[in-house]
Formats: structure tokens, C-alpha cells, sequence
């Protein structure tokens, strides 16, 4: 019985902020003056035996609430002080968000400008998807490379994501063995740029492969 009080409660707080958010949004829409409260979004993952398997669909609420935010403040001042508190409780109330991390990676560098922010979430993410989305370890490895200047941390990233089957396999390899290099990390390239002729099919790559093996030994050889 006491299931069944918690789930309409929490049922219907998620209508009701649904339907905040759509009279928000039409209040926008009209220009009308708005006062913006994040009352509705949870301080800690905490919370998420009380929703009683609801934390997904609560993710999904804060998404679209999270959209909308964005895409005001994107039109008028372009301050986003919310933003990141809301992609990091949805990563954490739903870890298999994918659509979350890959949004994170890309607007909390620029838009927020807190690119530890968008490293802690892409590796959340890391943890739960790395292996099944490629995109999520790439936005991490432009990330290290782009606001760390650490392009060795980058190499890995792209490796794991050159390891997730995908048609960009050969290209993150490439990227990878660059990136593996300019760390002075040769072995690693070298072993990159192997996995690609292994598993590549496309014979002009591979053969621009093989020519990159034979510069990298051609250095080994040097005096």
C-alpha cells in the first residue's frame, strides 16, 4: 500500500513539472517575465531509492527542462550557470544517458567554460558506455587535448574509442597513433596503427597504413 502512495506522489510531481515546464515555455515563448527556479532538480543521487524506479524517467524531465534552459539563455544573456548541475544529476540518476554525456563533452567546455566539469561527466560515462559508445571516450580525448595539452591522455581515449566497432574505427586509430606519437609514445602507435591494418578492410587504407609502419620503423633503425 505504501508503494502504491509513493509511486502516485511521485507520479504526479513529474506531471507537475512537466507541466511547469511547458507553462514556462509558453511564457517565454510570449515574452512574459520569468523567474527561474531549479528547485526540482535533486542535490545528490541520493534520492534515487525514494523515486522507487522513476530515476529515469525523472532524468528524462530534467533533459527536456535542461533543453529549454538552454536554449533560452542560448537567445538572451548566454550565462549557464545551471547547466552543468543539470547534465551531471541526469548522468547520475540515469549513468546509460548517452545523449547526456555527448552534450556535456561538447557545451561545458564552450558554453560554461568548465572543462573539469565536462571531464568528471564524460568519465562517468566512460565507466558505464565506453565500451559501447565511441563518441563518449573521442569527446574525452579532444578534451584532454584541446584544455589539458596532455595529448597522451588523449591517445588512450581515442584507442578506446577505436576499440568500439564502429565505422570511424580506422580514423580514431589514426588518430590515436598521431596523438600516441606526439607524446613520444611509439610502441603505443605502433601497436594502434596494427590494430587498424588488422581490422581494416578498405585496401587504400590499409596501404597508407603500412606506409606509416614503415616510417615508424625506418626512426627504430636510425642511429
Amino acid at each position: 500500500m505504501k508503494r502504491k502512495i509513493y509511486t502516485m506522489i511521485i507520479a504526479a510531481l513529474l506531471s507537475a513539472g512537466i507541466v511547469a515546464a511547458n507553462v514556462r515555455l509558453s511564457a517565454i515563448r510570449a515574452g512574459a517575465p520569468k523567474l527561474e527556479s531549479m528547485a526540482y532538480i535533486p542535490g545528490s543521487e541520493r534520492v534515487k531509492p525514494f523515486m522507487l524506479g522513476f530515476n529515469t524517467t525523472y532524468a528524462h524531465y530534467i533533459w527536456i527542462s535542461a533543453m529549454i534552459y538552454f536554449g533560452d539563455h542560448l537567445k538572451s544573456d548566454r550565462q549557464f550557470k545551471w547547466l552543468t548541475r543539470m547534465l551531471d544529476m541526469i548522468t547520475r540518476l540515469h549513468p546509460h544517458f548517452h545523449e547526456a554525456y555527448e552534450f556535456a563533452g561538447l557545451m561545458i567546455p564552450d558554453v560554461c567554460r568548465d572543462p573539469d566539469a565536462a571531464r568528471i561527466i564524460l568519465e562517468r560515462g566512460m565507466n558505464t558506455l565506453g565500451g559501447v559508445r565511441w563518441n563518449i571516450p573521442f569527446y574525452l580525448g579532444m578534451l584532454y587535448n584541446r584544455h589539458y595539452n596532455d595529448p597522451e591522455r588523449a591517445a588512450l581515449c581515442f584507442a578506446a574509442a577505436a576499440r568500439v566497432p564502429s565505422p570511424q574505427s580506422g580514423k580514431l586509430a589514426r588518430l590515436a597513433a598521431h596523438f600516441y606519437g606526439s607524446a613520444g609514445r611509439e610502441d603505443e602507435a605502433m601497436d594502434v596503427l596494427l590494430f587498424l591494418l588488422e581490422t581494416s578492410e578498405n585496401p587504400e587504407v590499409r596501404r597508407h597504413i603500412e606506409g606509416k609502419i614503415g616510417e615508424f620503423k625506418s626512426k627504430d633503425l636510425k642511429p
